[in-house]
């Protein structure tokens, strides 16, 4: 039911709650009792976990997505967070209208964690004269909800050298340490001093997430392990060995006894001639 009225509100009210949605607030009233199955319970519970990694996430990148976001970033993450997890954040876009692709030629993140821009890419708009790429990364402890460690690299080119003299640019990531490493690359247009905050020519997107093992060895524990795993080989080459051995001598007792069978029935022959 739609709310009508000079008052409107979002929250509950005695047995009534009032939400927001495509920008009508509407009302509710207070289910009497709520049954919960095994599967709700589950799905409830990984809701609660992506909304809490997400809302980490958003909050350690909140001073770099100032008016450079959608508004269904909040749902669209959460969801990639339900279906994936963290490990398929890579690729995701804070602002879904453009790609970080749209600003650079085939910017390079290799395993050394390091940015390598060959060339750039002019954006279509008259009040553009500077770009600035930026590149974000952080340790997050997903279980506390902590930013560990944060970086940052930018390197901003002017318009008036577009395609002068460019040389490659490269920007360090490596952050080392504990928790989830997430790196961010983010596009952004000046005009002179000043951020030009339109959303056609803004781009945040996840270009990396390396999260940590979840079991860990001690070096004692491995030296265990391979001690085991040495002897496991070596009673399986003695069994092969006697196998082998055993087999053998099987198959001379089998020839031998053939062999007197045959001799046994030669001399029954000549005594009955």
């Amino acid at each position: 039911m739609i709310l009508a009225g000079k008052i409107k509100f979002t929250g509950r009210f005695g047995d009534l709650i009032s939400y927001k949605r495509n920008g009508k607030y509407c009302l509710r009233s207070v289910p009497e009792h709520v049954t919960q199955t095994d599967a709700t319970r589950k799905a409830a519970k990984r809701f609660g976990e992506a909304s809490h990694t997400g809302k980490l996430i958003r909050h350690a990148l909140a001073p770099y997505l100032y008016g450079k976001k959608d508004q269904q970033h909040v749902n669209r993450l959460n969801k990639r967070l339900i279906e994936s997890g963290v490990e398929g954040l890579r690729g995701y876009r804070f602002n879904q209208k453009r790609n970080v692709s749209e600003f650079l030629y085939f910017p390079t993140f290799g395993d050394d964690n390091i940015l390598r821009i060959l060339n750039i890419i002019e954006p279509r708009h008259m009040r553009v004269t500077h770009m600035e790429y930026k590149l974000i990364a952080m340790r997050l402890d997903t279980v506390t909800g902590e930013v560990l460690q944060l970086l940052e690299r930018s390197y901003t080119h002017k318009f008036v050298s577009w395609a002068e003299n460019f040389k490659p640019v490269e920007l360090d990531a490596n952050l080392p340490g504990k928790g989830t490493l997430i790196v961010v690359l983010q596009a952004n247009p000046y005009q002179g001093k000043y951020p030009l905050y339109d959303k056609r020519f803004h781009a945040t997107e996840i270009i990396k997430v390396e999260v940590p093992a979840t079991k860990t060895i001690s070096g004692k524990q491995r030296r265990k392990q391979q001690k085991k795993l040495q002897t496991k080989q070596q009673l399986a080459q003695h069994w092969q060995h006697f196998t082998d051995e055993g087999l053998q001598q099987v198959a001379s007792e089998i020839i031998a006894g053939t062999g007197n069978s045959e001799n046994c029935n030669n001399r029954l022959k000549e005594q009955r001639e």
